[in-house]
């Protein structure tokens, strides 16, 4: 099996899983695109996208992605909450777009093996960084709205990632809980790791938050920091309910 049909089975595979039509016929090389970081273009020679070889970098449509992840999230916001201010809006807004929003997509999606990256920036395990993996997920998302239009962004934006993340979400979970913690009880909460796994080049931690002797919640995450951030976030929805 050559390396490209390889891939492209591996793209439609990710597609038939999350439901995408961009992952059929020749629009299989959009996805491709998406998934490009701009460090393999440049390791390849390459800036601009050419249907014999490998695609250009995912820039554009990360950009494009951007702004259609950015009118989905503002048009369903406004239809779910008719009586918020425009500034509580934009609060929902700026956490549901935030780079750790659209990362913890991107890991639930399991975008992170199908990243091509240049030997540098896949040497430092690029594709667990969570700035690329929220490009590579607005990315994604630029390709579907190419493919299948707004409409259809739209609907998969709701689908795959606002279905599955907290309106209350904090950019900076760990900074978030602190304050609340701090401000209720005047104490700061501490982190626990439970379990480390994986080899050296992909690790998988499991770390729980407390106060004092309560567990507030739990989290996992290729990273420290990002378990740390999962675990926050958990003990917020359980402090907030």
């Amino acid at each position: 099996m050559s390396e490209s049909i390889g891939r492209r089975r591996a793209l439609r595979a990710f597609g038939a899983r999350l439901r995408l039509k961009v992952a059929a016929g020749d629009d299989w090389r959009l996805l491709d695109e998406a998934l490009t970081h701009d460090s393999y273009t440049h390791e390849s020679g390459r800036a601009k996208p050419d249907v014999r070889h490998r695609p250009a970098s995912n820039e554009r449509l990360e950009f494009l992605g951007d702004a259609v992840v950015g009118a989905a999230v503002a048009d369903y916001l406004f239809r779910r909450h008719p009586s918020e201010t425009e500034g509580e809006l934009s609060r929902r807004r700026a956490a549901l777009v935030s780079r750790a929003a659209l990362g913890a997509t991107a890991l639930r999606w399991e975008l992170g093996p199908l990243l091509l990256l240049g030997k540098g920036e896949a040497a430092a395990h690029g594709e667990r960084r969570p700035s690329i993996l929220a490009a590579a997920a607005e990315a994604v998302i630029g390709a579907v709205f190419l493919s299948e239009g707004f409409a259809a962004a739209a609907e998969f934006v709701a689908r795959e990632h606002l279905a599955h993340a907290d309106e209350g979400t904090d950019a900076d979970p760990k900074t978030a809980l602190q304050e609340l913690l701090q401000g209720r009880f005047k104490r700061a909460p501490a982190y626990a790791v439970n379990a480390e796994t994986g080899p050296a080049h992909a690790r998988s931690f499991s770390i729980s938050v407390f106060l004092g002797n309560d567990l507030l919640g739990t989290g996992a995450g290729p990273t420290k920091k990002l378990a740390e951030a999962a675990a926050a976030a958990d003990a917020l929805r359980a402090l907030r309910r």
